[in-house]
């Protein structure tokens, strides 16, 4: 028998025993579904791994490796890299030794694909059973379809998770793991527009009626909220997260500011565009009208319209979250990263992706960001000083496969938390808040 053969036969040997012993509850006995924020502490990092994404995989196995012993982790609490194969043996293809691949790694046994997406198919998330307050693992299938259309059903049944279904038909950008983000703590779901209505209602039902926000996505050729807006938790910020958005204004400031030295990092075509730009945006101190009509005018000129949509849509979403937690007086952390955009500068921006890559859309591991890397120093210097102000530890990975498709490192990974393991606690949260009010009256008398 071939070693392809015995493969197979393993595979099919895991798929009959995964099978077997499936035993997640039914949705008869679910009441609701809840999306799991950042601050669940990860247990697995999904990746699939092809041709075109080798070198992203082996450089986010070596920052997963390096969480594990720099915060020197137990077993129990150990973050594993979960590799999706598109064929072969990836750990022997990445180089990775046996004994860092049993500690930190391990490969599906019963699905392979090459789609890269493997955020858009599916949210893991959880379920609550019917007359408790215990929650269970479970996953949303956005119903995505294409190559990894089978990987949510596929790991219901090999990790034992409740499975919730899209109901809509439509492969909907909108519909996709990327648009669906969750707020720690007061558990608001934010969900870009561009969701269809059968979804929307789909996860009203379910638990979020009242508690979804729609911000405006449709100005983006992708349509999803983690292109300009996340989540992290923050032991020291208000409610215990920070709003992390992208501020293509500060990201024009930014290129106006940094001396020509600091574009030689840039690929040769970005660094020609962006030190027209430069240029372009130094004579608008003294002639607004400078650069109009040009490629580098109408570049500045729409990345001013989109800081005002998202500056628009963030504040929107603090007023929804003070509405759904009653508190009017709430304060929010709001941290702003520097993005810039490409796209149709009509008279309202449309069909834009992110023209460096978009910080923003990064995966949160713990304390730990992973950041997709823009090789422009002004960026990446300043978001590495803002957040380890914050107590946090920034990553910065090449993402080219998946930027060259208008995606970043949040679309290529996915990650599956423990739900009672928590970053930031109720508690740490409650003191702060304690302390800041306590400070406050004093300031105040």
């Amino acid at each position: 028998m071939s070693g392809r053969q015995i493969l197979a036969l393993v595979l099919v040997v895991l798929w009959s025993c995964c099978t077997a012993v499936w035993a997640a509850e039914s949705l008869e006995a679910i009441d609701r579904i809840k999306f799991v924020s950042y601050n669940n502490a990860p247990q697995k990092v999904l990746v699939v791994h092809s041709y075109s994404t080798a070198r992203f995989v082996k450089d986010l196995f070596n920052v997963i490796k390096e969480i594990n012993e720099v915060e020197n982790l137990s077993e129990a609490d150990r973050i594993k890299l979960h590799i999706i194969s598109s064929g072969g043996n990836p750990i022997s293809q990445l180089g990775i030794s046996a004994a860092d691949a049993a500690k930190y790694v391990e490969v599906n046994p019963v699905f392979q694909s090459s789609d890269q997406w493997v955020q858009d198919c599916m949210e893991l998330c959880s379920a609550r059973k019917k007359g408790t307050n215990e929650y269970v693992p479970a996953v949303f299938d956005s119903v995505r379809g294409r190559g990894l259309g089978g990987l949510p059903p596929a790991l219901a049944k090999l990790w034992d998770l409740v499975y919730f279904k899209n109901p809509a038909t439509a492969q909907a950008h909108g519909d996709y793991g990327g648009n669906l983000e969750v707020t720690p703590f007061d558990d608001v779901l934010v969900a870009g527009n561009t969701i269809t209505s059968q979804c929307k209602a789909y996860l009203e039902k379910w638990g979020y009626a009242g508690r979804m926000f729609n911000p405006d996505t449709r100005w983006l050729s992708v349509g999803h909220i983690d292109e300009y807006l996340m989540f992290i938790p923050t032991a020291h910020a208000p409610g215990g997260y920070s709003i992390v958005r992208a501020d293509p204004q500060l990201a024009l400031d930014l290129i106006a500011k940094a001396p020509d030295s600091e574009f030689a990092t840039l690929n040769s075509s970005d660094r020609s565009f962006l030190l027209r730009v430069k240029a372009v945006l130094n004579q608008q101190y003294t002639d607004p009208n400078a650069g109009r009509g040009t490629a580098e005018g109408d570049f500045i000129e729409l990345n001013y319209k989109i800081a005002e949509i998202i500056e628009q849509n963030v504040g929107q979403l603090k007023e929804f979250i003070r509405k759904v937690t009653n508190d009017p007086d709430r304060d929010f952390a709001e941290v702003a990263w520097p993005c810039v955009y490409e796209g149709y500068n009509g008279a309202r921006p449309s069909s834009c992706h992110a023209y460096l890559p978009g910080v923003v859309n990064l995966t949160v591991l713990r304390n730990h960001l992973l950041v997709p890397a823009t090789y422009f120093k002004p960026f990446d210097k300043l978001i590495e000083a803002r957040f380890r102000a914050q107590g946090n530890i920034v990553h910065f990975i090449d993402d080219t496969p998946y930027h060259t498709a208008m995606g970043e490192i949040h679309c290529g990974t996915n990650v599956l938390r423990d739900l009672n393991k928590l970053v930031v606690t109720p508690k740490q949260v409650e003191k702060v808040q304690r302390i800041k009010a306590q400070f406050r009256v004093l300031h105040e008398q």
